[in-house]
């Protein structure tokens, strides 16, 4: 039996808008992946979601991995699967097969790693009341002599530049933001002591439809074009706020019968599940505008709901360039 509960509310991080300074500060890449806990007592492994659900059968070579370690342990990471330069988030959900045939066969064609940063108890001994300063000194003394193949210690810093480069230099590898910890926390189930700060950036895309209606539309759905020239459902933004609904009715036209989308949306097409149909009023996809986006997007689509900046009247859809490619 595990000196830790199975299965356990992780502890999380609540979104903030900067990172916090101080000397009791350390900070994490944040990986775009899957939250998991691995419980291994007596060497029979358990991996196990953010939200409670079982994820044992879908990753066999990371459940090799940590019962590799041959230590009665839990540990708290991400789960991420790397893909032509960066983490591939589609093809970590790929993962979730329910055939344990299939499960081992992409283990072999889309391996996972598990990106470990915690560690809740070692030796049969809970660790959580220990703060993050200990957990992790005991972590980096569990993996330093022999780190199984899948198994990978998240980097870690005190330099707040470090965290800055993290953020915007390398959001094209799949790294989301930041993670903010304090080294004297204890490990709260459920808690949410830690804060995160997302890499953002601005983006052009083309209003293809609105949420609402021309005259009064309450958020957009926005489009780029691929690498064919097709008009892609890229995403939907969050409410406008008041001078945006003034401002856009003038610029926006109803539709042809030529306009390239369907009448509706599942929502999961916006990162929303349980996947639900959207009604929508389709556009003349000529007007561009400014996004505030953050760096999680996958198969043509920014997965998270993007904010509306600004009009970008001087630009015309051809402007902007396409998606980049990515395959499977």
């Amino acid at each position: 039996m595990s000196a830790v509960p199975y299965p356990l509310k992780p502890m999380a991080a609540v979104t903030a808008t900067e990172l916090p300074a101080g000397e009791k500060w350390v900070y994490e890449p944040k990986f775009d992946g899957f939250r998991c806990l691995a419980y291994a007592p007596n060497g029979k492994v358990r991996l196990q979601s953010r939200q409670l659900r079982p994820l044992t059968s879908y990753f066999p070579e990371i459940v090799a991995a940590v019962a590799e370690l041959g230590h009665d342990v839990v540990l708290d990471g991400e789960l991420v699967v790397w893909h032509q330069g960066r983490l591939d988030f589609t093809a970590l959900q790929q993962r979730l097969h329910p055939s344990a045939s299939r499960s081992s066969q992409l283990a072999v064609q889309r391996p996972a790693a598990f990106v470990v940063f915690d560690l809740l108890a070692s030796k049969g001994r809970d660790r959580r009341a220990e703060p993050y300063e200990d957990r992790r000194r005991r972590l980096e003394k569990l993996l330093e002599n022999r780190l199984p193949h899948g198994l990978v210690l998240m980097p870690t810093s005190s330099d707040m530049g470090v965290a800055r480069q993290w953020m915007l230099g390398h959001t094209a590898s799949g790294i989301e933001g930041v993670v903010a910890k304090r080294l004297d926390q204890t490990y709260r189930a459920g808690g949410r002591p830690w804060r995160k700060v997302k890499a953002r950036m601005t983006a052009e895309a083309v209003v293809g439809g609105v949420l609402g209606s021309i005259g009064e539309p309450t958020a957009l759905i926005v489009g780029r074009f691929n690498q064919r020239g097709r008009l892609r459902v890229a995403g939907r933004t969050t409410a406008l706020d008041a001078s945006a609904r003034l401002r856009l009715p003038s610029l926006l036209a109803a539709a042809s019968n030529e306009h390239p989308w369907p009448d509706v949306i599942p929502s999961a097409r916006f990162g929303q599940r349980p996947s639900e149909p959207i009604e929508y009023v389709r556009v003349r996809p000529e007007v561009v505008v400014e996004l505030d986006v953050d760096a999680a997007y996958e198969q043509e689509r920014w997965r998270h709901p993007v904010r509306f900046v600004r009009i970008r009247a001087e630009l015309h859809p051809e402007d902007l360039p396409s998606w980049p490619r990515r395959t499977s």
